[in-house]
């Protein structure tokens, strides 16, 4: 049987893999966004780009959202608006609550109201402090007597986020499942995190030089597998889930963008990419919580198994859809991949 899943931020990175993923399976999408699809995003929807029903707006409009969940019958909700540069956010602390947590607050509610069957709400690892141990898994601490969670104000309204969907879990029994992702790449995103800006730039033909960041190790998880964990959690029996919340990672060790940059190298030779491994103020706090991930829960109890355990694979699918995409655009790319 179909669902028709709410995608709130349908029109960014994630939501736009998830998107198709549902329709290529069946259901419905309706993406709920301050803007449409454009540029290479549009270019990724366009064969499905007619089945998702666009509404523009944002969730911290709480009669619009009501509003198109009744207009669309929406039974299931993906809920991925939010702000993604934690730098930013730091800056603009009040955004955590504006945005992240009015934002989770609405959706809970509507879903507690509209009788929701299901919400994935998008967490972040940003939510750790330093780690404690690893393999990390969903039972590390977040809040501590002495830390908190390692990407500030952002960090603590993805937390704040978590603890209000067991709220609503608890007192009104709206059932959820979070998601926490770790450094997702592929075609295309604005995530800072530099294998995407040395692939893409190499591409083109670009110089792609860090000065700071070699030395920042990450779970690099590729975004068919968040959004593939994303589906099999909107669709997985509540009766299989033992816990609720669960990293949207590969559960590999971590690499170093260092070693990103000399991967890249390899695979596409003639890449002018390098990058500086000293680590800047935002590196040396992110450094604290990353470590290696315990994904068992996710093939355990969603029933996924990762597909991109091997980064180079990832980085030959990002090469293969990025050249495609200048190709259709009359740009030449200017290196090829080793095969």
């Amino acid at each position: 049987m179909s669902d028709t899943v709410l995608i709130t931020g349908g029109s960014g990175f994630i939501g736009s893999y998830l998107a198709l993923q549902l329709i290529n399976r069946g259901d419905r999408v309706v993406n709920l966004d301050l803007r449409p699809h454009a540029g290479p995003m549009a270019w990724l929807i366009a064969p499905c780009l007619s089945q998702i029903a666009f509404e523009e707006g944002q969730v911290e409009n709480w009669p619009q959202l009501l509003a198109v969940l009744q207009r669309h019958k929406v039974n299931k909700i993906a809920h991925l608006a939010s702000p993604i540069d934690t730098d930013y956010v730091s800056r603009h602390p009040k955004l955590a609550y504006d945005v992240i947590i009015t934002g989770v607050v609405n959706v809970l509610e509507a879903a507690r109201l509209l009788g929701v069957e299901r919400l994935i709400y998008f967490s972040s690892i940003g939510v750790l402090p330093t780690r404690q141990y690893e393999p990390i898994d969903c039972n590390h601490p977040t809040l501590m007597a002495g830390e908190g969670p390692g990407t500030g104000a952002y960090g603590a309204g993805k937390i704040a986020g978590e603890a209000l969907c067991w709220a609503y879990r608890q007192s009104y029994g709206v059932d959820f499942v979070a998601l926490r992702p770790s450094a997702a790449y592929g075609f295309t995103t604005r995530n800072l995190i530099y294998l995407n800006q040395m692939v893409e730039g190499a591409l083109r033909g670009e110089a792609v030089h860090f000065t700071h960041g070699g030395s920042l190790p990450r779970d690099y998880t590729h975004v068919e597998d968040i959004a593939g964990i994303a589906a099999a959690a909107l669709q997985v029996p509540a009766s299989n889930l033992k816990h609720r919340v669960f990293y949207a990672a590969s559960g590999q060790p971590l690499l170093t963008a260092g070693r990103i940059a000399e991967i890249v190298r390899e695979m596409l030779p003639g890449a002018d990419v390098s990058i500086q491994p000293e680590l800047d103020s935002g590196d040396s706090i992110e450094v604290n919580f990353r470590g290696l991930l315990d994904v068992s829960p996710v093939s355990e109890q969603l029933g996924y198994q990762i597909r991109f355990t091997n980064i180079r694979a990832g980085i030959a699918d990002l090469v293969e859809r990025y050249s495609a995409y200048l190709a259709s655009q009359g740009k030449t790319v200017a290196v090829g991949m080793r095969r």
